[in-house]
């Protein structure tokens, strides 16, 4: 490497980064070093305090005829790094490193500057038991938030460097010996395989390596909270974690994992296993609600006793829509009101709740344009969609539960069993990365079903079965 030539570019760069620092030094026996820093990237205290200090010292280097010698026995840094190309020059800077050049020498030493926030509790995935911490977009620190759980070598990392532009490190971590080889050669030939110019979030991977069903499902999860990921990678799955995210990816997905959180573990199993019994109650609930009811007021009212039809139908006179229209626009008003709650700042989310509570409510039900008994079913369906975390699997929520309303409103209970039926064909024939999406329950493994279901025993946390992650 030609350290004119190379010192030439740099120079060449300040003039559209002006925080691009090149410092020249002169040693004796006609020495010349240069010193290379983005000022906005790195710490000027430990600059400061660790190389230009001891560059400064011009009496080490007075009988000192090897430099590298000097400089790598001298400058206290355990992250040291010796540099061979221009490539490797802007890789270093643009991550935080005080680059030193000289014609004998060229190294890099870590003087990145604290420009992260702190670990803090998650705000999408509150816990009220349990550990507090969440992940950051410090790649490091995030790293050091599994393995402060994980104590174990058998904890691997591979680390991969993606976007031709961002240049984006991602790790890949899973135990070995319990994860399966199969998903992991998938999963890193998937990352590998990717060519894309830059990567500033985890959720790019997301889309780019996730399998093509033709489902709106969550195969991949996005996590936030270091204990759940710490679980899982025990029990056999791989996480991915990229920089400048704080969402953590976990690979395989699987339809059971929506209905468990990190809090259930530090209950005791027979409360955890009522809770998530309730949950799976609500998924059908959120999704089937609307349309049965619909179902049965529009067409197949002679399933109704009489004394209850009439009192379904008195409510409903004074409204100027036809029921499916009344549900439609009911819930699309609900999806507006959280969308807006959810992208809106906590200081204004009181003034939202307040008003979306006065349109589907009272001033709606006194205007004459929704009944009551449409306001409490869209109401009860919407709320058991919140239950659910996964951002993902409550828009698969959403998206069922049109389709099931305007079947069940053309056909009555024939459109709302044809709705049912495909919804279970739908979550039967997913995969995610070989795996079938209901295992414990398709195909049965009696073991898992039984320790970690809908129902969960107290030795819950056990390492699995590898047949279970193998997806046989």
């Amino acid at each position: 490497m030609n350290i004119n030539i190379e010192i030439k570019k740099l120079y060449s760069l300040k003039e559209n980064m002006p925080d691009l620092v090149i410092r020249e030094i002169n040693l004796p026996r006609r020495q010349k070093v240069y010193i290379l820093v983005i000022q906005t990237l790195t710490s000027e205290d430990k600059v400061n305090d660790f190389i230009l200090k001891y560059f400064s010292n011009k009496d080490l280097f007075k009988n000192k005829t090897n430099i590298k010698k000097s400089i790598s026995e001298f400058i206290p840094a355990i992250n040291f790094h010796e540099i061979n190309n221009y490539d490797e020059i802007l890789n270093y800077l643009f991550n935080g490193f005080t680059v030193v050049l000289s014609n004998k020498f060229n190294a890099s030493f870590e003087t990145k500057a604290l420009i992260d926030r702190a670990v803090s509790e998650s705000s999408s995935e509150p816990s009220v038991r349990g550990p507090k911490d969440s992940f950051n977009e410090n790649y490091q620190t995030n790293i050091g938030l599994i393995r402060r759980r994980i104590k174990d070598e058998n904890l691997y990392l591979k680390e991969i460097v993606l976007g031709k532009k961002s240049k984006t490190r991602i790790g890949i971590m899973y135990m070995n010996g319990i994860a399966s080889d199969d998903l992991i050669h998938e999963v890193c030939e998937k990352i590998n395989n990717i060519n894309i110019e830059y990567i500033l979030d985890s959720y790019t991977i997301k889309e780019l390596i996730k399998k093509e069903n033709k489902t709106l499902f969550p195969t991949i999860a996005s996590k936030e909270k270091p204990d759940e990921i710490s679980v899982a990678l025990l029990n056999g799955k791989i996480a991915i974690i990229v920089e400048n995210s704080p969402n953590v990816l976990l690979i395989p997905t699987l339809f059971i994992d929506s209905f468990k959180n990190s809090e259930d573990y530090y209950e005791k199993s027979f409360y955890a296993s009522f809770i998530r019994i309730i949950r799976v109650f609500a998924f059908f609930l959120a999704i089937f609600l609307p349309g049965f009811y619909l179902a049965l007021i529009t067409i197949d009212q002679q399933v109704l006793s009489s004394d209850l039809f009439i009192n379904f139908a008195s409510q409903s006179v004074a409204v100027p829509f036809p029921s499916v229209i009344e549900a439609i626009l009911l819930t699309l008003t609900f999806e507006i009101l959280y969308e807006g709650d959810s992208r809106t700042p906590t200081s204004r989310g009181a003034s939202i709740s307040i008003l979306g509570a006065l349109i589907l409510g009272d001033a709606a039900v006194n205007a004459g344009l929704v009944s009551p008994i449409m306001v409490i079913i869209i109401s009860i369906s919407s709320i058991c969609s919140l239950l659910f975390i996964f951002v993902d699997f409550q828009g698969a929520i959403r998206f069922w539960r049109y389709l099931c309303m305007i079947l069940s409103s053309s056909f009555g209970l024939i459109g709302f069993i044809v709705s049912f039926t495909l919804l279970l064909i739908n979550i039967c024939s997913i995969k995610s990365f070989g795996i079938p999406y209901l295992v414990p329950y398709i195909p049965f493994y009696k073991k898992e079903a039984l320790k970690d279901g809908i129902i969960r025993q107290e030795s819950s946390t056990s390492k699995i079965d590898k047949d279970y992650m193998k997806g046989a």
